[in-house]
Formats: structure tokens, sequence, C-alpha cells
């Protein structure tokens, strides 16, 4: 940026109407970005139509009308389709405006169109979005920065010499309910088959709720608790956290899942090992014979080993993914940009 103008942060979204790990992710950031930083959060939609659950307070929030309100500024962006407007944007002279681009999933499709619209600055949130970037896109790695994700401190952790009741086992399955997170097939692969000790909640709405809550109403082993701003309280009310996805980036609620203490049960996809390491504070399983197997075996696992894992997961947040590593991070980044 040119010296003597002070620098302006924005973060922009598109889809503000809904709550995913892509709109925490920024909200993460603008926290990070605030001090010493005028920061605003971009949408393209009016306040009053912004998810209340985002808690985005109004003196954050722009709304989009015209572009070239960027001018002396970095805009953050967190989607693909966003790219060509900022090629444009940061090709006109004078404008002065520099792009970070943040890859939360691994993408395919519009590949030669794509390539060349990627700005110099780009966040990747785990080692398979650097892999996509480069192996995909064709993305020179001397344009990325890897910045895991992060969940703030809630104070909710679980007790890890806390009692572990073998007949009566509870797994929570917090994610948006459509075809990707795979709940609907969850419950047809898994009805009758699963422990009956053995219950899964999920929490969250989505195009596939209606269907997974009619799977559900009739099954003492599974509930659609529907959407739910308690996931902390509640993850650790829950011997077991559980995501089994066709494909992810790095999700927010397995990293909820390590800062609670909760151990995991998810499979290789995204940046999920990342986060989950097998037999240490999770189970990784890739296919629906294995993850039966493993859920069916969980009433086995002994108080002691579930607080080794409990206690290993919590580790593995302190280390990794806590907000303090986060700042510094997205920090060094801005501070780094020209």
């Amino acid at each position: 940026m040119k010296k003597g103008i002070k620098r302006k942060i924005y973060n922009l979204n598109s889809e503000l109407y809904k709550v995913t790990g892509i709109q925490r992710v920024l909200l993460d950031i603008h926290e990070a970005l605030k001090t010493g930083l005028e920061t605003k959060i971009v949408g393209t939609i009016p306040y009053r139509k912004v998810n209340r659950a985002l808690d985005i307070d109004r003196k954050d929030y722009v709304r989009l009308l015209n572009p070239f309100m960027f001018r002396n500024s970095v805009v953050v962006i967190h989607e693909r389709r966003l790219l060509p407007l900022m090629w444009v944007l940061t090709h006109i002279p004078g404008l002065n405006i520099r792009c970070v681009y943040v890859h939360h999933n691994e993408l395919y499709g519009n590949k030669k169109l794509s390539r060349s619209l990627f700005p110099k600055n780009i966040v990747a949130i785990s080692d398979a979005g650097i892999r996509n970037l480069t192996g995909y896109f064709g993305v020179s790695e001397k344009k990325i920065t890897k910045i895991h994700n992060c969940v703030r401190e809630t104070g909710h952790v679980k007790a890890s010499s806390g009692y572990f009741n073998p007949d009566d086992i509870k797994i929570l399955y917090p994610a948006r309910i459509n075809s990707v997170k795979q709940q609907v097939e969850i419950v047809k692969n898994l009805q009758g088959r699963l422990d009956s000790r053995i219950k899964i909640l999920f929490a969250g709405i989505g195009p596939m709720y209606d269907e997974l809550k009619s799977l559900c109403s009739d099954s003492g082993q599974f509930q659609a608790l529907g959407f739910r701003n308690d996931i902390p309280e509640l993850m650790c009310k829950c011997d077991f956290m559980m995501l089994f996805s066709q494909h992810e980036g790095l999700p927010i609620s397995l990293i909820e899942a390590t800062q609670s203490g909760t151990p995991i049960i998810c499979n290789d996809v995204g940046g999920n090992i990342e986060i989950v390491r097998d037999g240490e504070n999770g189970f990784v399983v890739n296919d629906w014979d294995s993850l039966l197997s493993t859920l069916n075996s969980l009433p086995l696992i002994r108080s002691a080993d579930i607080a080794r894992m409990s206690e290993a997961g919590r580790n593995i947040y302190l280390n990794n993914f806590n907000f303090d590593i986060f700042k510094r991070n997205y920090s060094q980044l801005i501070k780094s940009i020209k």
C-alpha cells in the first residue's frame, strides 16, 4: 500500500444470511485485525437481512453498493466467484486495492479460467487446500500462506476425568444438513445396525433437514435437533463429536471438539487429519463398514482412555488452533502486503 495512506480492511462475503464455517472464519479475521486497523464486514444484503446468529454489530457492517468503496484498502474475500470482480478492481489504476483470497474448500471446475484470476495473496487453511491450489489450478506456492482456522475460547471445556457411561453414549453431529455432510445417508446406513446404547444427535438445519427429521422421527437412536446456538455447551454434554462428510476444508466443528476436549470420529477428507490424530484424540475411518465397526466398539472403551483422548485433543487445540496463533498469522500477512 502507498505510504501515508491509512490501511482499511474489508471482509467481503455475499452469503451473510446464513451461518457456516466460512462466515465464522470471516468474523474471526475481522476480530483478529480490528485492533489498530480500520476494519469492516461487507455484505451484499441490507443489514436487517444479515443472520442474527452471526452477531455482527451494526457499526461493523457495510453493504456493498459501489465497489469503488474499496479504494486504498485490502479486501479479504471468501468465495471463488468474487475473483473476477477483484481482478478487475485491483487492475484499475489509482484505486490502490489489494486482495486476499481465503481458500476454504477443495474446489474443481473452471480450471483454466480461474488460474489467472487468483490474487498474489492467498490463504489456504489446510495442506489439502494447498494441494488443490497448486496441483489442480497450478497456482504458485509462493502466493500461498497457510493459516489454520481457529476457535475463540468459550470457557466450555470437558472435564477430562468425567465419568463415561458405556450404556448411554451420546454423539454430537453439528453441521449444515445437506448431501455433503451426509446426515441422511448416515441414518440410512446405520439404522438397525447401530448398537442400541449409542445415540447420534444431529444439530443444524439445511436443505435436507425435513428429510432427516422424518427419518429420525420414529427412532430412539437418531435425533434431529434443528439449529442450535449452544454447540460448545452441547458438545461438552456429549461423549463424542462426529463428522463424516464427502469433502471438507478445515472444519470449525472439529476444532470446537478439540477445544472442549471431546473425542472425535471422522473420515480423512480435507484437513480433518490435521485436527484429528487417529487413536490419539479420536478415530479416523473412511468407509461405512469401518464407521459402523468403530461406533459399535465405543461401549468397550475405558473411562481412562476417554480422559486421555480428551486431554490430547485439548493440547492439539492449544498448540495449533487457538485465536492468539490465528491473530498473529493474519496480522503478519496483512503487514506483508505492499
